[in-house]
């Protein structure tokens, strides 16, 4: 009988119990739960998007748009792991599309933008999403909606681009460098003895999450500099991104903002209400002035 070698052992009992835990943990965000079905009836939908390249340097971005590109853009940026496709839902919707132009990237490293080609730092993805950011007329600024970790990166536009961004909707995001640490099983996961075991799209996320915190305190600074009104939408039984992330945007938002607090809702309220985030970009694209009211907090 021919004798298993040790990575055979390894491999049979403990990829179990690693992908369990990568499932459920190592990443800060999840594949959208758009079945076959679904996603072709989206793709079929009034307002069908288009799929569009661009490069900076040597890289190439994909995305998706549609609605009307005389209007102001929505730039809807997707956590990790994910794609484009983590907002099909939003894309499909006739009253965004009738308003505005709609525009869901592939960020760098995810789905058809150089997939596994990852950028870890927060200013440089924001670098390669800034051509997204213009509108056709050149006067319109952009409303970005960014959910988990990217909501990072679209916090980093707005203070990199201030010029291009008149608003943000952010949805369950990782702000506050020190509830945003790697966790074990993060450090784990990239180790060089269980990394094998994880799951591609998971260990790509966790590439991400490991450099997190340091970028994030990297933005402190910078949060001085957002002057423009950003609702952040929290599930306060989140857990993967500590719902903490929303009372620190309450510490550093101007007035112009408000926090949106869900009590039963937990970190996937992008796909299980989603009408709560449409609202507020409707909200966003039909304001003519910026709201000078005090910071919010509200619950639902």
């Amino acid at each position: 009988m021919k004798k298993r070698s040790f990575t055979s052992h390894i491999r049979t009992y403990l990829f179990p119990i690693i992908s369990l835990f990568t499932a459920t943990a190592t990443t800060a965000c999840a594949k959208a739960p758009y079945d076959k079905d679904k996603m072709e009836a989206l793709l079929q939908a009034k307002h069908p998007p288009a799929f569009h390249e661009y490069t900076v340097g040597d890289r190439s971005i994909h995305y998706a748009a549609t609605g009307r590109p005389d209007t102001r853009p929505v730039v809807f940026i997707h956590g990790t792991p994910g794609s484009w496709q983590a907002f099909a839902e939003y894309m499909a919707d006739d009253a965004l599309a009738s308003k505005a132009y709609l525009i869901s990237v592939d960020r760098p490293g995810f789905g058809k933008s150089g997939h596994k080609q990852m950028v870890t730092s927060l200013k440089q993805q924001a670098v390669f999403l800034q051509p997204l950011l213009h509108s056709e007329n050149g006067e319109e600024k952009a409303i970005l909606v960014g959910h988990s970790l990217g909501a990072s990166i679209a916090v980093r536009l707005a203070m990199d681009y201030p010029e291009l961004v008149g608003a943000m909707v952010l949805v369950t995001p990782s702000l506050d460098p020190d509830l945003e640490k790697p966790r074990w099983y993060n450090k784990l996961a990239a180790s060089s003895l269980i990394n094998w075991a994880v799951p591609d799209e998971l260990a790509l996320a966790n590439v991400e999450i490991m450099p997190l915190e340091q970028e994030l305190r990297d933005m402190l600074p910078l949060w001085k500099t957002i002057r423009i009104p950003v609702v952040v939408i929290q599930g306060e039984k989140d857990r993967l991104v500590s719902p903490g992330n929303a009372d620190f945007a309450q510490r550093v938002l101007n007035s112009s903002s408000k926090v949106i607090r869900l009590p039963e809702a937990g970190h996937f309220v992008l796909w299980r209400q989603s009408q709560i985030i449409r609202k507020e970009i409707l909200n966003l694209l039909d304001a003519t002035d910026l709201p000078q009211d005090k910071t919010l907090s509200q619950r639902f």
